[in-house]
């Protein structure tokens, strides 16, 4: 990802509105921001550090977060999408616009035991989106 904003000049974004998904995030400790991926040239499926740019609404704003690129595994899901967890983020993002930033690529999309094992990575993938984003 890198590599790719220093080619374009800025980071790779995926824009699009915030959709109702399964709500699973949210009983995870991890609510998330859901966007479709419908027509887009996907980057590979995985986890990302990333920048939050909420486009309209009461919360309009920067911010960072962690972000899941595929198709979640784990539930066997099929739909690819992209869910952002927004570091410290307080509110409802429905119906607003995001600019997503994928800011570096921390590591494949994986197929977990149970969720306790998925907690534990999703805590972990967070904590290491922090010190890659403390600079931004």
């Amino acid at each position: 990802m890198r590599d790719a904003a220093r080619m374009l000049g800025h980071w790779h974004r995926i824009d699009g509105e915030v959709l109702h998904g399964d709500k699973r995030g949210r009983d995870l400790g991890f609510p998330t921001a859901n966007m479709a991926l419908d027509r887009l040239h996907r980057p590979a499926f995985g986890i990302y550090a990333v920048l939050v740019d909420v486009l309209t609404g009461p919360n309009k704003g920067s911010y960072k977060g962690v972000a899941s690129l595929g198709v979640r595994p784990t539930f066997g899901v099929n739909n690819p999408n992209l869910e952002s967890y927004i570091f410290d983020f307080s509110g409802s993002l429905y119906g607003e616009h995001l600019s997503v930033a994928l800011v570096d690529y921390l590591r494949p999309e994986l197929k977990f035991t149970d969720l306790d094992a998925l907690v534990a990575q999703m805590g972990r993938d967070s904590e290491q989106a922090r010190a890659i984003l403390a600079d931004h």
